[in-house]
């Protein structure tokens, strides 16, 4: 009597099966991409929130210590002449409360979006890289720096405060500090695209102060 042996069936793919299943990959990659990258975004804008938190209390205990008297800031780190006066930046300014500890000023999106070709900065990737900080200073404030006219004695915190509510712009639409540039959106008008922090110290999306809705975080 002759027995049939059975060849065992083959457990390999197919190249249909083959194609199918990297189809069904392309697919997922494709879809997760997109989500993956929107978590990446939060999770640096949210990181770039802290750390400005962290400034607003380094700039409170500033004001605490010099009796609220405002300072007067470098906006423009990366070239000095553009003030038109002698200032130290907001990295020099803080100093004795990060204590060289400056990773604080740098956002983890910073990237350098909008600059001329003959810029100093020109050839830097980042503004942190450029000029120790991603964060830029509202230069409003330089205004209380000086003397009092009138009393002869130097305005404070409360003068600022006080001067931008007249002009329509109370404490939680008056920035203190911002973005650079809008890292943290494609959409570079986007709300979300810069962080700032306010006067009333929470942080919130950028808008213009004439526009801006109230955001508390």
């Amino acid at each position: 009597m002759i027995l049939k042996t059975s060849h065992p069936r083959s457990v390999g793919f197919t190249l249909v099966e083959l194609l199918v299943v990297i189809g069904i990959i392309g697919v997922l990659i494709s879809i997760l991409l997109p989500v993956l990258g929107r978590v990446r975004e939060a999770a640096t804008r949210t990181k770039c929130q802290a750390q400005l938190r962290d400034i607003g209390m380094q700039f409170q205990m500033y004001l605490n210590e010099r009796k609220l008297r405002v300072p007067r800031v470098n906006p423009f780190p990366w070239a000095p002449e553009l003030l038109g006066y002698p200032a130290p930046t907001l990295v020099e300014t803080l100093f004795p409360y990060h204590k060289g500890a400056t990773k604080v000023f740098e956002c983890p999106a910073d990237t350098i979006i909008n600059v001329a070709e003959n810029s100093t900065l020109a050839g830097a990737e980042s503004y942190y890289e450029a000029c120790g900080t991603s964060y830029e200073y509202n230069v409003f404030f330089n205004a209380f720096w000086s003397v009092d006219e009138v009393t002869g004695i130097n305005k404070t915190w409360t003068d600022a405060l006080a001067d931008s509510k007249n002009r329509g712009v109370p404490e939680d639409r008056l920035m203190i500090l911002r973005d650079m540039d809008p890292f943290h959106s494609r959409k570079r008008a986007a709300p979300e695209a810069r962080n700032a922090l306010y006067a009333d110290w929470h942080v919130g999306p950028f808008v213009s102060a004439r526009h801006r809705p109230r955001v508390t975080q």
